[in-house]
């Protein structure tokens, strides 16, 4: 990594010790003029870590790069990607470093939508959500899914799967939660049915509002502002359920304008998905 910090003439520095904030970057570079740390994790990082240890480069206003190695390439959960979560060129990315061919790996893999690999094909992507949904419901249900399936079941009289269409997330999305959007999308259309009609929300309690379903399942980035990830989660799902004509927007206020259709077969949901693409 020194060689290749050393190939683009950026000046690099091993193990410079700042004592103000007891800290040692792996490498200190010069970029255009600027300070950038670098620190290289192969080893477990917690998130309080790795907070600590960005809030003391915060404090000398030293951007930093967490680059990571191979054993993170392993089982990355939604977890870690959260965590080490950085920003490229207005893109989120992980960093890596390719030991072998001695270089930066800047990867933006991890978008996705639920239950699914697919990130374009809308129609499959709906039929593996559909499919998993089911077999979540009534072959493997966790807690969660449990209490969310019988709440659905109490208040509208339908099954998990047969969801309306705008809860299924068929846009990938960056992670964001512990658990599938989908699942949340789903606790959002239930917590909306207990407003009635023509219902205002000011974009502040709206945002609130959406933050407060499922609120123990939002991951905690540890490179960037806590509401950066889920502010774009969010207003991804605020301007679907506008295109879907749920709500309506009026100045600085969101207005419930139509309760979203729940399906009796899924089917049905194929055929507008196809009409839709």
């Amino acid at each position: 990594m020194y060689q290749w910090a050393q190939k683009h003439h950026w000046n690099p520095q091993l193990e410079v010790y700042f004592p103000t904030i007891a800290q040692r970057p792996d490498i200190l570079l010069e970029i255009n003029g600027h300070t950038v740390a670098v620190e290289f994790q192969c080893s477990p990082l917690s998130l309080e870590k790795l907070l600590a240890r960005n809030e003391g480069y915060r404090q000398l206003r030293i951007p930093v790069w967490w680059i990571l190695g191979s054993p993170y390439l392993r089982n990355l959960r939604n977890k870690k990607i959260v965590q080490f979560t950085q920003i490229f060129r207005k893109q989120f990315v992980l960093l890596f470093w390719d030991v072998k061919r001695a270089q930066l790996v800047i990867n933006q893999k991890y978008w996705r939508c639920s239950y699914s690999r697919l990130k374009y094909d809308k129609k499959t992507i709906l039929m593996e959500q559909i499919e998993m949904l089911e077999k979540k419901q009534y072959h493997f249900p966790s807690k969660e899914i449990r209490e969310l399936s019988l709440t659905t079941l109490r208040l509208t009289g339908h099954a998990l799967s047969e969801c309306p269409l705008v809860c299924h997330d068929l846009i990938a999305s960056w992670p964001a939660m512990s658990i599938p959007i989908i699942i949340w999308r789903i606790g959002v259309i239930l917590e909306i049915e207990k407003f009635p009609l023509f219902y205002s929300w000011g974009d502040k309690e709206w945002k609130n509002l959406l933050m407060k379903v499922n609120k123990s399942d939002w991951l905690f980035p540890g490179c960037l502002p806590p509401e950066t990830i889920r502010n774009i989660i969010i207003n991804q799902y605020t301007n679907e359920l506008i295109a879907f004509k749920v709500i309506y927007r009026e100045d600085n206020h969101l207005i419930l304008i139509h309760r979203p259709q729940w399906f009796n077969d899924a089917q049905l949901k194929l055929q507008l998905v196809k009409r839709r693409s």
